[in-house]
Parts: C-alpha cells; structure tokens; sequence
C-alpha cells in the first residue's frame, strides 16, 4: 500500500514558536502603551513625539506579525506543491546515492563507480551495524556491482531488511582509492513529516536531495 505521510512538519518547529515569540510580544506592547495611556497624568501628558514614535513601534510590530504570516502561508504551498512533485515517484524505480541497500528475495545488490581498478573488502553490516558478512573482491575502474545472496559468513540466511556496506580499497601500488555507491529500489512511500523529503523503499529512507535517477529519466 502506498503512503503519503503530512505534508506539515512536527508543530515544536522554530517558526512557530518565533510566530508565538512575535505574538506575545504584541500582546504585550498593545497591553504597555494602554495602560499608559489610561494612567498619564492629565498635568503633564505624554509627549506628542513619544507617543508617534511608540505608535510606529506598533506599527512595525503589526507589520511583522503579518508577514510572518505570510510566509506560513507561503511555506505551506511550497510543501503541497512537493507533494503533488513527489508523489509521481511512488511505484517508480529510483537511484539513488546510499550505502544501504535492502535484502529481499534472497538477493541486495549495490552500484560500484571506483575511481580506479584494484580490490575491495566488502563488509556488509545490519541496521544495528553489526558485522554480518565480508568479501574480497576485484573493482574495475567506472561501474562495477556487488550482489550480496542474504548468507551470512556463518552460514546462516540473513532476514529480509537494509543492510548496509563498508569498502576498503586498494590499488595496484596499494594505495585506497574512492568509490560511490548507488543502490535502486521501488518508491512506496513519500514522507514530509520532518519537513524533509524522505522517499521510502521498503525498509530503506533515502532523502530525495540523494535520488540520480527514476526510470531512467534524471
């Protein structure tokens, strides 16, 4: 079943409490220049140019509770307009940058792109980061894949969840050299609950900032 959480971020977030900040403080002025106003003494009232100047201070004060209002306002479309961007992705195969791939059916396969051709020592890890199998293997300069079968060094069948990779590399002079890892899954969900955009696959959570590709369009 696919799945969009809310599109509202959690409601302990800095522009609400910097619009209940700006809100009290307004309460607070207009409660302060009132009760001035009600106790001046008629012998000696309020200067002309003070009482201007703590009006302009009402103003602005207005001013800026309106258009932090504005930008919710703003900022709420800009996240409906995500969601109607983003929604597309759920069923589509995605790309993306992550060293986490998921095990399911026996098999969780990772994109290789080294930067040069020598051995790696793959370490495979479980959600808790425990070390659950390790291989050595032979990388090709550009694209390479990993394909894991879900044994572990044990001998025992891993269960189905994300798992994810370690690579230590070594050249032809011994020297480490880099490599990116992809991984590709189905979208089916899509969560903005954290005012991030978080796609998920299965077990996997990849921010969208992260994804290469989906169905070979990007």
């Amino acid at each position: 079943m696919t799945t969009i959480n809310a599109l509202t971020p959690n409601a302990d977030t800095s522009g609400v409490s910097t619009q209940n900040s700006i809100n009290a403080n307004f309460d607070l002025f207009i409660s302060l220049l009132t009760t001035q106003v009600q106790n001046q003494d008629p012998l000696e009232p309020l200067d002309s140019a003070e009482y201007t100047n703590q009006l302009v201070q009402y103003t602005m004060v207005e001013q800026q509770v309106a258009t932090t209002e504005k930008l919710e306002e703003q900022l709420t479309q800009l996240k409906t307009q995500s969601a109607s961007q983003f929604v597309n992705y759920i069923g589509k195969e995605v790309t993306a940058q992550s060293a986490t791939a998921q095990l399911k059916d026996d098999k969780a396969s990772w994109n290789l792109d080294a930067v040069s051709a020598g051995k790696a020592t793959i370490t495979v890890k479980n959600s808790e980061g425990a070390e659950v199998y390790q291989e050595e293997i032979d990388l090709k300069e550009g694209d390479n894949t990993f394909e894991w079968d879900g044994v572990a060094t044990n001998g025992t069948k891993a269960d189905d969840g994300a798992y994810s990779i370690d690579i230590i590399t070594q050249d032809a002079n011994g020297e480490p050299f880099a490599v990116q890892t992809e991984v590709k899954g189905k979208v089916d969900a899509v969560d903005f609950s954290t005012g991030d955009i978080i796609l998920h696959m299965g077990d996997l959570k990849i921010p969208v900032g992260e994804v290469t590709g989906v169905n070979g369009i990007l």
